[in-house]
């Protein structure tokens, strides 16, 4: 399905706005962070991502609107990231945090985060729709109202929307519907998923680049989405690219929007974040090991 309210700011504006920051380190395959080792109380920059291996060439947000906090209890250990979504405010230069982590270039990947809302988290006003927490994207990463045409690449990332906080997947491939990317629902046991407010919870998504014939799309992209643990979301049939793209980023992209006021949280709310792990091999997922 397509949606005009999901529509978000083009993922590379950035470059041109004065917030690129270099970060040395080269790209990886198997990536984790439970926030643990700086001390609580300080935004949790591109240096600190850095130590842990995560690399970026820019970022927003992340030296103001992040802390690494230790007075809510964590998924794991005493400390989790927490990302600010201030009152009245929309877009990732304004609201939660951005950065395009390098990842070695490879066909599948998965990405698996644990997430909690704040009791009092604003899902918006007139509309409800925001970003969530870490994604996966290739090449050109299509996005911000672009058609995918095979050569610009792709992007998945996780959505709230509607006033219920309903979870879903927001993903650009070539033959979107619409002007916008497609959403998938999130749903367990026949029911809608959605997003709990002080609870911790765990989304993983798996993201597999279809084959390319001759310089034509094979329609043998997915993308599967687990909820604690269990199976939430599946997507096949999908065509990404018509070259030679890969999943090479993990692009963690979180913000209220939406691009116009109407988005905005009525409050300040926050987001945590914890135990962050991506790789190519679902073993080092710990949530799936002994699932189906």
């Amino acid at each position: 399905m397509a949606t005009a309210l999901l529509a978000p700011a083009l993922l590379y504006p950035q470059l041109a706005s004065g917030t690129t920051v270099e970060v040395e380190g080269k790209p990886g395959s198997h990536l984790t962070n439970s926030f643990e080792r700086p001390p609580a109380g300080g935004p949790y920059t591109l240096d600190e991502w850095a130590k842990e291996g995560f690399t970026a060439p820019w970022q927003q947000g992340m030296d103001t609107r992040t802390v690494v906090d230790d007075t809510e209890p964590a998924h794991s250990g005493d400390k989790s990231l927490r990302v600010l979504y201030p009152e009245g405010r929309i877009g990732p230069e304004d609201s939660g945090a951005q950065a395009p982590f390098r990842l070695d270039k490879a066909r599948q990947y998965y990405v698996s985060q644990w997430v909690k809302f704040d009791e009092n988290f604003s899902w918006g006003t007139v509309y409800n729709a925001g970003k969530v927490g870490i994604g996966l994207a290739g090449g050109a990463s299509c996005s911000g109202g672009q058609v995918c045409d095979g050569t610009n690449g792709f992007s998945s990332r996780f959505i709230w929307r509607l006033n219920t906080g309903e979870a879903a997947l927001y993903y650009y491939h070539m033959g979107h519907e619409g002007q916008y990317g497609d959403y998938v629902t999130l749903r367990q046991n026949g029911e809608t998923v959605h997003w709990p407010k002080g609870e911790w919870v765990n989304v993983v998504q798996r993201v597999r680049v279809n084959t390319v014939t001759d310089g034509q799309a094979n329609p043998d992209g997915e993308i599967e989405v687990f909820y604690n643990g269990k199976p939430a979301a599946k997507v096949t049939g999908l065509r990404f690219v018509t070259n030679d793209d890969k999943v090479d980023r993990a692009y963690f992209s979180s913000f209220a929007g939406g691009a116009t006021w109407e988005f905005a949280p009525q409050n300040d709310s926050y987001i945590w974040y914890d135990d962050i792990t991506i790789s190519t091999n679902r073993a080092d997922i710990p949530e799936l090991k002994g699932r189906p």
